[in-house]
């Protein structure tokens, strides 16, 4: 990590205790604070993404659902991050899509919207649909001169043509994804302009006129959600082409989805999770976060709870293949917390350029560590630790000393009522 990225991660962490939520960004500082989830990581990259030995990962011709569990707090969007940083690594590509808002799974449109918007490939910046582009062209130009073909841009033409012959869960997607191709180096401009509205998700934005142009009708308000859906598909299904391995769907705060809806909501929520869940031959692993209060929802519609219950041994005992990944069995909470707290002081001494006495800091660290894990609170003592613990180290800069325990329990219940109502869900 440079001085910025370390300052910028200090600030953060101060204010919010939370991970940072771009992908790139991630994966240049989570390393720095991850403390007990990277066995779980690797297990997760070598069964499922980048394989071992001969075998490949699961995920490189197929879909696998997991669903991660912690309070408010417990570092999910934390343990996503790290996942998708990974994951980039081992040839994927990663979208992070957070339930705030409008955006639901029972919406699938805008799901496939914010994957797109969010789409990160390795190497390649900034996300979304131009950088997948620009990686198709490339990886593609480079297989044909590989394969020593006498005439680059007709073989190129040709490879294009196949796009449209081939077969996607939404029909006019491979006429659409090859026109997209075919014109980027504006040979028609507003054609082009056009397909990628429509890629994008952003079908109800064309005019009559853009959808003679690209030879397509009007989806109909009755077919908008399969629309959606097989969009996404269809999008995860193509990414192949641009030198990745498959997709990563990181789907964050689901237990959202479920506030203040009636029982039909709710029902289609869960159905909408059951055909996530149900996904074949894409090579996909979606990951969605939620708190355990999500299966209560789950006993409402037993087609998804059947699905996603754990049968015989958990993922925390070794299980690989069971559905949920529970991050309170990670590791004992008061041995996370100083692993943290300590890996934070070197993060301290990046960021604010002191040189902070390690001795008398881890003292510190292990009292707040007490303190955090002593208290009964409505979320998990993690998210708080972090932000508590910067502060005190960031308040000590030039002026270091060891706190009693009656400060810290002052210090960090100051920190716990200066937390907004809107940080009651995990961004």
């Amino acid at each position: 990590m440079d001085q910025n990225q370390v300052m910028h991660l200090w600030n953060r962490l101060g204010a919010s205790g939370t991970a940072p939520t771009d992908v790139t960004s991630a994966a240049r500082v989570l390393p720095s604070y991850t403390a007990g989830i990277q066995p779980w990581i690797n297990r997760l990259s070598i069964r499922y993404l980048r394989g071992s030995g001969a075998q490949p990962g699961l995920c490189q011709s197929a879909a696998h659902f997991k669903l991660v569990l912690a309070p408010y707090g417990g570092g999910k969007t934390h343990f996503l991050m790290t996942l998708g940083a990974r994951a980039l690594d081992d040839g994927f590509a990663v979208s992070y899509v957070p339930c705030t808002g409008l955006v639901s799974l029972d919406n699938p449109l805008d799901i496939h919207r914010e994957l797109i918007k969010n789409l990160q490939l390795p190497g390649k910046k900034p996300p979304g649909l131009q950088s997948l582009i620009d990686a198709v062209i490339q990886s593609k130009r480079r297989e044909i001169e590989q394969q020593r073909a006498p005439d680059l841009g007709f073989a190129f033409s040709r490879w294009i043509s196949t796009i449209r012959r081939d077969g996607y869960p939404e029909n006019s997607f491979g006429d659409v994804m090859a026109t997209a191709l075919d014109t980027t180096k504006c040979r028609d401009p507003e054609l082009h302009r056009t397909a990628f509205i429509w890629l994008q998700g952003d079908e109800e934005r064309l005019t009559s006129h853009d959808r003679r142009m690209l030879r397509l009708a009007k989806i109909s308000n009755a077919r908008r959600k399969q629309f959606g859906r097989e969009l996404m598909l269809s999008t995860a299904k193509f990414l192949p082409n641009a030198g990745v391995r498959g997709l990563v769907l990181l789907i964050d705060e689901a237990e959202t989805m479920f506030a203040q809806r009636n029982r039909t909501a709710v029902l289609r929520i869960l159905a909408a999770m059951r055909v996530m869940v149900d996904i074949e031959g894409i090579p996909l692993l979606c990951v969605v976060s939620a708190t355990r209060d999500v299966l209560g929802y789950f006993e409402r519609y037993p087609a998804l709870g059947q699905r996603l219950a754990v049968v015989g041994r958990p993922f925390d005992a070794g299980n690989d293949l069971a559905p949920q990944l529970a991050l309170d069995k990670v590791r004992g909470q008061e041995e996370m917390l100083l692993e943290i707290g300590n890996k934070l002081i070197e993060v301290g001494t990046i960021a604010t350029g002191h040189p902070f006495n390690f001795e008398l800091q881890k003292e510190n660290c292990r009292r707040l560590v007490k303190v955090a894990s002593s208290r009964d609170l409505d979320i998990d003592a993690r998210r708080m630790f972090v932000k508590t613990w910067v502060s005190l180290l960031q308040s000590q800069v030039g002026d270091q000393r060891v706190y009693f325990r009656n400060e810290l329990d002052e210090l960090y219940m100051g920190n716990f009522t200066q937390l907004d109502p809107a940080e009651e869900f995990e961004p």
